[in-house]
């Protein structure tokens, strides 16, 4: 395959790299050269952006999160202990969830807590995107529950919602809401067609047999929800919260209750500045998890599980590498309006417009000609091709 003179020409290539090039390749850059090429992949992105349409520019989120990426090698360059005690690296990544482009990856030593840096790389990229988007939101877990992050949104009229940690003084706040500010919380049904026949649920065979094998199981019960001004320690002002809380119950479903006869509850809790109803807060909180599904796809779906070189900063290089390739595919399904880049997985991205059976041959005069059966690829290269000439 390295070697064959046919692909050669496809590619417009004199020659293929070995494998074991590509790995030189990134040992060579050094601190200078992947702050460039960092610059250069957020100018293409700038420039995606700008070509989105209005619709699509009025509101953008920004996720922030880490994730481990546990290795095998033992001289790893920055490997180290996690905090589940894994050798692996530590990587802080920021996605934006409506176009699902990746704004943000930081390759980091396994033992980096998952907000360390994150201030600094939150404000630049809230600097880039106000140039592009009307309206902008944030959105962290509890690894990102601080005022210093809370200060920067503020101070930038980006609209934030943060899982906040549960400390004692907090919840010993939540306790003391009376039970008449509780709300009862009803989940959005799924929209159906007018007309159409409610399908049937199927029973719950995992739940069943946990319940028949596990007679302490606990089971969820209704949801509620309240919010309330709380000034956390240290942060010199107050801020809405809004807390969700969920009754937790028996196999027979009766209520839970603790030592003192309180009922038992499990409770999620949210800072925010939104003028938002509590519902909808929540609901808007509750959407981050969807980047827990990019992160994983972009992690298996570029065979990022395995970080290749013994080195850190060829490492942190194959990364961004990998984020300006799944960048490129998010900007093909958006711009081209060939699909949704937030929802589309990596693999299926390939499969659907990459991977295709064909055949490379020569023709008269060294001539060099791809073969590909008549079906559905040629349709929808000739209509990304169409869009392209409208861009």
């Amino acid at each position: 395959m390295q070697e064959d003179e046919g692909l050669k020409r496809l590619l417009g290539a004199e020659s293929i790299p070995d494998p074991t090039t590509a790995g030189d390749f990134l040992v060579r850059f050094h601190d200078f050269a992947i702050e460039v090429f960092r610059g250069l992949s957020a100018d293409l992105q700038d420039h995606a952006f700008s070509l989105l349409d209005a619709e699509r520019k009025k509101v953008a989120t920004i996720d922030s999160d880490s994730t481990i990426l546990e290795v095998y090698g033992r001289k790893k360059e920055g490997a180290d202990y996690s905090y589940d005690k894994r050798w692996s690296y530590n990587c802080l990544l920021f996605s934006l969830s409506e176009t699902g482009d990746l704004l943000h990856t930081e390759l980091r030593s396994g033992n980096t807590y998952s907000s360390v840096g994150a201030t600094e790389h939150l404000q630049k990229l809230i600097e880039r995107l106000q140039r592009q988007f009307s309206h902008l939101r944030y959105r962290g877990d509890s690894a990102f529950y601080d005022k210093e992050i809370v200060s920067i949104c503020q101070s930038r009229g980006v609209e934030f919602f943060i899982t906040a940690d549960q400390t004692k003084p907090l919840m010993a706040t939540i306790l003391g809401i009376e039970e008449k500010q509780w709300k009862p919380l009803k989940n959005r049904g799924n929209s159906r067609q007018a007309g159409a026949r409610k399908r049937k649920k199927r029973k719950d065979r995992k739940m069943k047999i946990s319940c028949e094998r596990k007679p302490d199981t606990q089971l969820k019960g209704r949801t509620q929800i309240a919010s309330f001004r709380y000034t956390p320690q240290g942060w010199g002002n107050a801020f809405r919260f809004v807390v969700k809380r969920t009754e937790l119950l028996d196999t027979d479903h009766h209520q839970l209750y603790l030592d003192d006869g309180m009922c038992k509850y499990t409770y999620h809790v949210i800072v925010t500045n939104s003028s938002e109803s509590e519902a909808q807060v929540m609901r808007i909180a509750q959407q981050r998890g969807n980047q827990e599904n990019l992160i994983k796809d972009f992690k298996y779906g570029l065979g990022l599980s395995h970080v290749p070189t013994g080195f850190m900063n060829a490492n942190r290089v194959y990364f961004l590498i990998a984020a300006l390739a799944w960048n490129v595919k998010t900007w093909i399904l958006n711009l081209l309006k060939l699909g949704n880049g937030a929802v589309l997985r990596f693999k299926r991205f390939l499969y659907k417009w990459i991977y295709q059976g064909a055949l490379v041959s020569y023709s008269g005069r060294n001539g060099v000609v791809l073969r590909i059966e008549n079906g559905q690829y040629i349709y929808r290269f000739t209509q990304a091709i169409s869009e392209i000439a409208n861009l």
